[in-house]
């Protein structure tokens, strides 16, 4: 009872957290519906079909990152509503000229790359890639308005919509195979575009002929299809990749085991970090006017990595005995993929809300060089374990270098803003301290296979929690 009354006096002296706790709050209720079909869903499809799902999505994330050229970035930038207007415009413009040439792209050679992902069958499901493709794009857009609006609780309830959706037709449709798995994840997607749009559309600057305004606008932000286009680009080859390069390199079912460990993980992040992000970013131009951008970074940096450090200790220690447990012990391997792959949660979370640096310094080429040294470092960890023929020695190597990839790129982010270089560095000493020291606990004394040191963790997470709200509460 405590936390939740610390939880509500915060809220109500911080704008910043009240926004974040709004998407929060709305998403929350998503992962927690997805965490319990997760469950039905592993014992309904095998990791083979899992693994298809993680090449579909991965294949359907590379093509609509580059849908729009990143126009839709520069959506909550302008002043004028109608300069907005107009950069949706062209953002579909593009959006759709990207679906034509990925159509045309995966009828020459969609067969091909599927054989080469080991999921033959995927050739059978070609027709699915543009509609997914064209939601995904569409949704984005759409998201940085929302934004822009600052309607925060429209995005959350359109997340649990899109999960309810999700979920729904991938267990309703189980007979049909991994089929339904994509359709599933195709539909979810397309019904946040339809929630979305009623909000955008009805804009009254949408007859203040924003065609006009389309010059100005490809002109005056040339910079975001020249550096962000290619920087979003490398970001989501460099977390798209792995499941391609598990798939093709160790066969489907490992790349199922990854995508149910990164899915799982992924929630905390989807469920805070992105959240934070979005609020930071309707906030971060005004800020950096007026030179208070800085400190906020700094303040924001050292609260997430605060709020994702239980999770990341749960992880290390428990997580091959949670996916025994709840998914079953086809699963269980999975489990251990995750303990190692919370170090890439740890640093990933925490830089949430770097990537909105970049783009309001308008500094995209610095976000594009760091984006390109994640992709080669997660490539060079995978390429470890593919040497030695090792699933899980990949995994391990993948982790350790997206910490110091990640570290790199926070170091960066820090020092446009003016920042000394420690800084980051600094604020993470005591949690990977921690890490370090639970690890080697571990692994002489096997504390991650006991019920009741899982109970006891939990509980001083709690307590852990409540301590930060304090803390919070008195800044």
């Amino acid at each position: 009872m405590s936390v939740i009354i610390g939880f509500k006096k915060l809220l109500s002296s911080n704008r910043f957290a009240k926004s974040v706790s709004l998407l929060v709050g709305g998403t929350a209720g998503a992962q927690f519906l997805a965490i319990v079909a997760a469950p039905i869903l592993t014992r309904l499809y095998s990791p083979d079909q899992f693994g298809m799902l993680a090449v579909f999505v991965s294949l359907v994330s590379l093509f609509s990152v580059v849908a729009g050229l990143k126009y839709d970035l520069a959506i909550p930038l302008p002043d004028k509503e109608i300069e907005a207007v107009a950069l949706t415009i062209l953002s579909l413009i593009f959006i759709f000229l990207v679906v034509i040439i990925s159509t045309l792209f995966l009828y020459w050679w969609g067969n091909a790359l599927s054989e080469g992902m080991e999921t033959p069958s995927l050739g059978g499901y070609l027709w699915l890639f543009p509609i997914a493709i064209a939601f995904t794009g569409i949704y984005n857009l759409l998201t940085y308005w929302a934004v822009r609006l600052k309607e925060f609780p429209v995005v959350a309830r359109t997340k649990i919509r899109q999960q309810i959706v999700t979920t729904v037709t991938q267990i309703s449709l189980f007979k049909i195979g991994d089929l339904g798995l994509l359709l599933g994840n195709t539909a979810g997607t397309g019904i946040g575009v339809f929630t979305l749009a009623k909000r955008v559309l009805v804009r009254p600057s949408w007859k203040e002929q924003p065609v006009k305004h389309i010059g100005h606008v490809l002109k005056r932000y040339r910079s975001f299809p020249i550096f962000s286009t290619w920087g979003a680009l490398l970001n989501t080859a460099g977390a798209q990749i792995p499941p391609l390069l598990f798939a093709s390199m160790f066969g489907a079912g490992f790349a199922g085991l990854y995508a149910l460990a990164h899915r799982l993980i992924a929630m905390p992040m989807g469920m805070v970090g992105q959240a934070v992000g979005q609020v930071f970013l309707s906030d971060a131009p005004a800020k950096y006017r007026s030179g208070e951008l800085s400190a906020a970074l700094n303040e924001t940096h050292k609260i997430l990595i605060n709020c994702v450090l239980p999770p990341t200790a749960i992880l290390i220690l428990f997580g091959p005995l949670l996916f025994g447990f709840v998914f079953g012990d086809e699963w269980k391997a999975s489990g251990e993929v995750a303990s190692w792959l919370s170090l890439w949660m740890l640093m990933a979370f925490t830089t949430s809300p770097l990537s909105s640096v970049f783009m309001v310094t308008e500094k995209q080429h610095l976000g594009m060089i760091m984006q390109a040294v994640l992709l080669i470092v997660r490539i060079s960890g995978i390429g470890v374990g593919v040497f030695y023929q090792d699933f899980m020695l990949a995994v391990i190597f993948f982790s350790l270098f997206n910490a110091l990839g990640y570290l790199s790129y926070q170091i960066v982010s820090f020092q446009v803003l003016g920042l000394p270089w420690y800084i980051p560095a600094r604020n993470y000493t005591p949690a990977l301290i921690l890490v370090c020291v639970l690890m080697l606990l571990n692994r002489f004394f096997s504390i991650g296979q006991s019920p009741v040191m899982f109970v006891a963790a939990l509980a001083l997470s709690g307590t852990y929690y409540l301590y930060i709200l304090k803390r919070l509460q008195r800044d």
